[in-house]
């Protein structure tokens, strides 16, 4: 297994270190570091969605779920595909339409504000270090149950790993990257799921074994309530998600990204069934395991065939690297470009403020790696908790603000704010103590965030029409609009 898989990773990662190199080559100003100058088109793309969104949630978390709850989890990914759509309708083309860098330039854009701007980037890089922690601690736990050694050194090989192309060429290097990545991961599993119902006799040996273990697996495990939080979370952070939408800003143009996002859901639809697959066969192949989280590792390790089961380990580590650069781009342009740039050196030339990305990079890497060894909780456990964090206090600004345009800046500033406080407040007990335990935070969250950005603004001045117009222009006009290149004055 060591021999196999050494071969394999080493071909990874030398392929990985070429594409990070060509990426370096074309790599000169903010807008060829952070999208890629605006140039990938939707096949590459829709997989770049796909490696973002199949992150360590779903190769470890999801398939540990399916492991200890059987097939009701599954029904979570119509919430995702939900808010993908959503996404591809009404959010989506607008961001794009400003040709924008980052999400905050977009809030700043659109509300005419630079104390949102700076609001909404020290909430990204609040939230998804969080994001990071399940990342990292994934990445332990396949070094621990695959090669028995410390969570530490996982994590160590995924930071430097990751961060390595991240700093060389940014989101062009990168995405060509997550596209090999999701060609990996779909791969992987495809070989995984046949080998499985070989070992296990079959679909109707491996059902019948499940009902008998415990009927829950294969019937409703979860509440229909428990789902649609669930759901409700994935589809609401999704519509806003910013390592999703910074993608949408390197690709060529509104209907690139609308097919990109058709992509997506396709390839995400391929991982999400063959993930349920496995989880359930490992549960009738090994019915009792230390921890859900270990059934990906021990599937690729004591399972598949060496080259099968290398194959398998190289698409989990994809699919966190895939997800860790992302989330490593948006919180390093939330430092660079949103804080550093805009507060402290407006006048930074393009070779320093890349500069200053890989270095925001580089620190925010390290953060989360400490919270990661205490381990907080289960992967998927915090994934969720994440998802509906970003839901609270971005859905609202975001989905509700490029749609409806009486939106004002206090209202943007005070939705972020009373939705970010109030789902971290459900999330700690507060929904208990208020006798409103049937309320998710998730829900607590966007109600509060709904409420105050509608109230606020209705009591604020409007922002100036002029502001507006590349946000709200007729479907015929936008046709024929042409892209744009974001303009500073936006948010002045």
């Amino acid at each position: 297994m060591s021999t196999t898989f050494l071969i394999v990773i080493l071909l990874y990662f030398s392929a990985v270190l070429g594409i990070g190199l060509w990426g370096y080559r074309k790599t000169r100003t903010e807008v060829d570091f952070l999208a890629a100058g605006r140039t990938i088109g939707p096949i590459v793309g829709g997989a770049v969605l796909a490696a973002t969104q199949i992150s360590a949630g779903t190769f470890v978390g999801t398939l540990g779920r399916h492991y200890s709850t059987g097939i009701s989890f599954f029904y979570i990914w119509a919430g995702v595909w939900a808010g993908w759509i959503a996404s591809a309708l009404w959010v989506a083309p607008k961001l794009r339409r400003l040709g924008a860098l980052t999400v905050p330039d977009y809030i700043a854009a659109r509300f005419g504000s630079e104390q949102a701007r700076v609001l909404s980037a020290l909430l990204i890089i609040v939230s998804y270090t969080i994001y990071l922690v399940a990342q990292f601690q994934a990445s332990g736990e396949i070094a621990r149950a695959v090669f028995g050694a410390p969570p530490v050194a996982g994590m160590i090989l995924v930071i430097a790993s990751t961060s390595v192309y991240t700093l060389l060429g940014g989101v062009r290097s990168s995405s060509y990257i997550e596209f090999v990545q999701t060609l990996i991961m779909v791969s992987g599993l495809l070989v995984a799921v046949p080998v499985l119902f070989y070992y296990t006799g079959g679909p109707a040996a491996a059902w019948s074994f499940l009902e008998n273990l415990d009927p829950r697996l294969t019937g409703m495990y979860y509440s229909w309530r428990e789902l649609l939080s669930f759901g409700l979370a994935f589809a609401l952070s999704i519509c806003a998600a910013p390592y999703e939408i910074t993608r949408f800003y390197s690709m060529r143009d509104e209907r690139t990204v609308r097919r990109a996002i058709y992509v997506s859901i396709f390839f995400q639809f391929v991982i999400g069934s063959s993930v349920l697959m496995l989880g359930m066969l490992m549960r009738v192949l090994f019915p009792v395991l230390e921890s859900p989280d270990q059934a990906s590792s021990i599937l690729a390790f004591r399972v598949l065939s060496p080259l099968a089961g290398a194959l398998l380990l190289v698409a989990m580590a994809s699919a966190i690297m895939s997800t860790c650069n992302s989330i490593l781009l948006v919180t390093g342009a939330g430092f660079a470009h949103d804080i550093y740039k805009k507060l402290l050196r407006p006048a930074s030339s393009q070779a320093h403020l890349v500069r200053v990305n890989r270095i925001g990079i580089v620190v925010l890497s390290l953060i989360p790696a400490y919270f990661a060894l205490q381990r907080l909780g289960d992967v998927q456990s915090i994934v969720i908790e994440q998802a509906k964090l970003i839901a609270s206090f971005f859905f609202v600004p975001v989905v509700i603000g490029v749609n409806w345009k009486r939106g004002t800046a206090a209202g943007a500033i005070s939705s972020m704010v009373g939705g970010f406080l109030a789902c971290l407040a459900w999330s700690l007990g507060l929904g208990e103590r208020l006798g409103l335990g049937g309320i998710d935070s998730v829900e607590a969250g966007v109600a509060v965030s709904l409420v105050l950005f509608v109230l606020v603004s209705w009591l604020t001045p409007r922002v100036p029409e002029e502001k507006l117009e590349v946000f709200f222009v007729s479907r015929k006009d936008a046709k024929g609009a042409k892209q744009g290149n974001y303009k500073e004055e936006y948010s002045e």
